[in-house]
């Protein structure tokens, strides 16, 4: 099973912090889509995990999903990721070359609709 190892912000989002306009909604694509669990919750925020990737979720009824940020993930194995998202119904996108800090990376994209988040899967070339 691939593992998530680091999570990065591209546009500034709080990680442990997101917000978001529906948290069960929400909780569920982490839990179904990518492959999170929950390890806190209560009526207004959540915690999910996977291996060494933790998200915080926080209600916002102004969130705007159209002005979400991106956020990039690094995986050690993006091919097997990419057939397990795929498998979950999370519908990740082709693979692509992407460089920032003078390194190129192998990756792929997956939206979350709901929210509006863009996650950036990614593993040094």
């Amino acid at each position: 099973m691939p593992r998530l190892k680091a999570v990065y912000p591209i546009s500034g989002e709080n990680t442990r912090a997101l917000p978001v306009k529906n948290l069960p909604a929400a909780i569920s694509f982490y839990e179904a889509r990518l492959g999170f669990s929950v390890v806190s919750q209560d009526e207004s925020s959540a915690t999910v995990v996977r291996d060494d990737v933790s998200l915080g979720l926080i209600l916002s009824a102004e969130h705007e999903p159209g002005k979400a940020g991106s956020l990039a993930v690094l995986v050690d194995d993006l091919a097997v990721l990419h057939r397990e998202l795929q498998a979950k119904g999370a519908n990740p996108g082709e693979f692509g070359v992407d460089e920032w800090n003078a390194r190129q990376h192998r990756t792929f994209f997956v939206r979350e609709a709901d929210n509006g988040y863009c996650f950036c899967f990614f593993c040094p070339l």
